[in-house]
């Protein structure tokens, strides 16, 4: 039996009236009676008693109208089910901009691969407190933040957080500055430019915070640039035109090749966690994009696929 017929039979009873059922359906009135007619014919009982002016279910009438209300919430959770999963083929991270760097491009292409006509992805990056606010109002299904903080004293209820390996934030310079290399006296740094990233910048809270834990503040620098483009931040550091505090992950190949050199200063924190964060209502619905794209970053932090 279509539900076709089983919705129109629920109708007419809901309304006791064949005109008013055609009315709500968008159908002429005969169609109503030949639908009514075709599943009483195929039960092979009457289902609507007709002797007064409003229909009434008869008593296999009372019984189908009790079947095919089940049957019709079926249907509806079954309709909703693949739409959700339809609805759900998409992804929308969000992510501090040192992972957007050295991470992020791999990690696109790996999933492009598995999902090249995926049509419905989004991929910004923001400081972290902005992107935990963002992950609260549910903007984004997913997103990765670095955070020189702890995250114990927010409220995660909504949310799913799955810790991974951190990294370190180093002041790296050009070897023509000629700055030893390793643990430093921060006295030969402050006598450099610094190039900081904006307020609530993960690095520049590690930095702002390490100052003041040694009576120090951004002004002790010979000056201190603001900017938010890191491959403007690279460039200037690489021509020696100042020093830089940043993670080590964005120079890892400079260092390696000698084009920059790293330093650290005894008593500095230089290390900083990282935190991937799942949207608490993608715990409950299908969402296959999605899934792959959390067991990428796992895999790629050598953590086991969930």
């Amino acid at each position: 039996m279509e539900s076709l017929y089983l919705r129109t039979f629920v109708e007419v009873v809901k309304t006791g009236s064949i005109s008013k059922a055609a009315e709500t359906l968008g159908v002429s009135q005969p169609a109503v009676s030949r639908r009514i007619k075709f599943i009483e014919d195929h039960y092979s009982y009457p289902l609507l008693d007709r002797s007064g002016q409003i229909l009434l279910p008869t008593k296999p009438g009372k019984f189908v109208l009790e079947k095919a209300l089940k049957l019709l919430d079926i249907e509806r959770e079954l309709v909703s089910g693949l739409k959700s999963m339809r609805e759900n083929k998409s992804v929308s991270f969000i992510c501090t901009p040192t992972f957007g760097v050295v991470h992020l491009p791999t990690i696109m292409r790996e999933f492009m691969m598995e999902f090249n006509n995926l049509a419905d992805l989004s991929f910004m990056s923001d400081n972290p407190a902005k992107i935990v606010e963002a992950m609260r109002d549910g903007m984004y299904d997913l997103a990765v933040v670095e955070h020189c903080d702890s995250f114990d004293s927010i409220d995660f209820s909504d949310l799913t957080t799955i810790s991974l390996p951190g990294d370190d934030v180093i002041f790296a310079s050009s070897p023509t500055l000629e700055i030893p290399a390793g643990n430093i006296d921060p006295e030969v740094l402050f006598a450099q430019n610094i190039f900081v990233r904006k307020e609530g910048c993960c690095s520049r809270t590690l930095l702002e915070g390490n100052m003041r834990s040694i009576g120090r503040d951004l002004s002790n620098f010979k000056s201190f640039v603001v900017l938010d483009d890191l491959h403007m931040t690279f460039q200037l550091t690489r021509e020696g035109s100042g020093v830089s505090f940043l993670s080590r992950e964005l120079v890892q190949d400079q260092l390696e090749s000698g084009l920059i050199i790293e330093h650290r200063i005894d008593g500095f924190s230089h290390s900083r966690n990282r935190t991937m964060i799942i949207h608490g209502d993608n715990q409950q619905q299908i969402n296959i994009p999605l899934n792959f794209f959390i067991d990428i970053i796992r895999t790629r932090f050598g953590l086991p696929e969930a």
